[in-house]
């Protein structure tokens, strides 16, 4: 019966006789696509997401009159792809010409795609947006967002550098620039720096007094992330604006948010830096902030999940780095797991796994879990340190400076505020 059951729940894919190519090709076919890769153009499996009808332009021959049609004009569509085993920001509109029938097949491991499969409404697989604009930063999209539906028309976006609104024309945004006050996020502004070729500031955004703006960064992040649930009820996050300090004010390159109370200390619910800001230690700052954070709060805190594939790689490089910072400098011959966690505010979960990826964990009867650190690591990782602050011709931000925030946990604001609260109305 079970059985039974499962087959029928199975969706039936159209045949399709690929001799044909008059008849487009059903939707979540399986086939092969060509594919850019950096050693040049290989074919790769891929199946069908969404299909539309080619625009065709009639092309004047040069003797005058008009050129037979291409093959990709003559079967008449084109086919939104997913590369199999490749993340969904890979997806892209594939012309017929660039489609095949046969190829080689893809070993795939066990959990690979399993993160696709609870997509299945096709509208949500295709990207509504080819690229946004955000300054004079123009970036292509990577997936899905759930923009309001009047603005399903526009193949791109543009949206105001300071208060974040969107439009689908510069015309509008021209004109909402002029009366737009704003030059930095709508918050309290937490932490302040001087880096290398660059100046940062953070703010610290209430998602319930500031819903609107709160709601503008989810929609820009659900771009560029594939696993964010936008929900459109912020009052329960708090929101952490990275911004670039120009001369016209405070421009958003990245945030994070996370819940104002945490049942499972977590202390951080979404993180993105904006694609065009990649590669300068953003990424690392907001992880950094985030612990730096929790430490003021008197607690160990980790991400939510699930988390991205660039999101794992930045904390998997952030805790590695900061265990064996901790370690390289601490004066202490031994330094227990409990004590690493007390130091960095990392959970144990995390600073157990990233020892043993390290391979610096060792386990044996007598004494039990012991650390041993060599030597050739800690160089590695300060040779990498020093290329880096060498480096003085790129763009570069440190992690969180402790010294410089200024920040008080919302409980504690919260605590206060009903405390006032109370004496006032002992007074009266």
């Amino acid at each position: 019966r079970k059985n039974v059951k499962k087959k029928k729940e199975e969706k039936k894919v159209e045949k399709y006789d690929p001799s044909d190519s008059t008849k487009p090709i059903p939707l979540e076919y399986n086939l092969w696509a060509e594919k850019e890769t950096g050693g040049g153009t290989v074919i790769h499996p891929c199946q069908i997401f969404q299909r539309r009808p080619v625009k065709v332009e009639a092309k004047i021959a040069p003797g005058g009159g008009t050129l037979p049609p291409t093959k990709e004009v003559e079967h008449g569509w084109e086919y939104y792809i997913h590369y199999e085993g490749e993340d969904r920001r890979m997806d892209c509109w594939m012309p017929f010409t660039k489609l095949r029938f046969t190829g080689p097949k893809l070993e795939k491991k066990a959990e690979e795609d399993d993160h696709h499969k609870d997509h299945n409404d096709n509208v949500t697989k295709v990207r509504n947006f080819n690229e946004i604009q955000i300054g004079e930063y123009v970036m292509p999209t990577w997936y899905f967002s759930p923009f309001p539906l009047e603005y399903s028309r526009y193949n791109k976006l543009v949206f105001c550098e300071f208060c974040l609104d969107f439009f689908g024309n510069q015309s509008e945004l021209d004109r909402h620039s002029r009366k737009c006050t704003w030059t930095h996020p709508p918050g309290n502004e937490i932490y302040r720096s001087d880096e290398t070729n660059i100046s940062v500031a953070m703010f610290e955004v209430d998602g319930k007094k500031e819903e609107k703006y709160a709601q503008n960064i989810c929609y820009i992040a659900k771009l560029f992330l594939e696993h964010k649930t936008l929900s459109f009820n912020t009052h329960p996050f708090l929101f952490y604006i990275l911004c670039e300090i120009t001369p016209r004010g405070c421009v958003m390159v990245g945030y994070f948010s996370k819940e104002k109370y945490s049942e499972f200390n977590f202390n951080l619910a979404c993180i993105c830096t904006l694609p065009c800001h990649q590669k300068k230690g953003f990424g690392k700052f907001l992880i950094s902030m985030s612990y730096e954070l929790s430490k003021i709060e008197g607690k160990s805190g980790s991400p939510e999940t699930p988390i991205s594939d660039l999101g794992q790689k930045a904390y998997n490089s952030y805790w590695q780095a900061k265990l064996i910072e901790v370690l390289s400098q601490s004066k202490q011959e031994q330094l227990s797991l409990k004590e690493l966690c007390k130091i960095t505010s990392m959970t144990l979960e995390n600073v157990t796994q990233t020892l043993k990826d390290l391979d610096v964990l060792h386990y044996d009867n007598r004494e039990g879990h012991h650390i041993a650190i060599p030597e050739s690591l800690i160089k590695r990782y300060q040779e990498k340190r020093k290329k880096l602050e060498e480096n003085r011709g790129r763009v570069y931000v440190r992690p969180a400076d402790p010294n410089k925030i200024r920040w008080y946990p919302f409980h504690a604001l919260e605590m206060n505020k009903q405390a006032r609260k109370k004496a006032e109305d002992q007074k009266l």
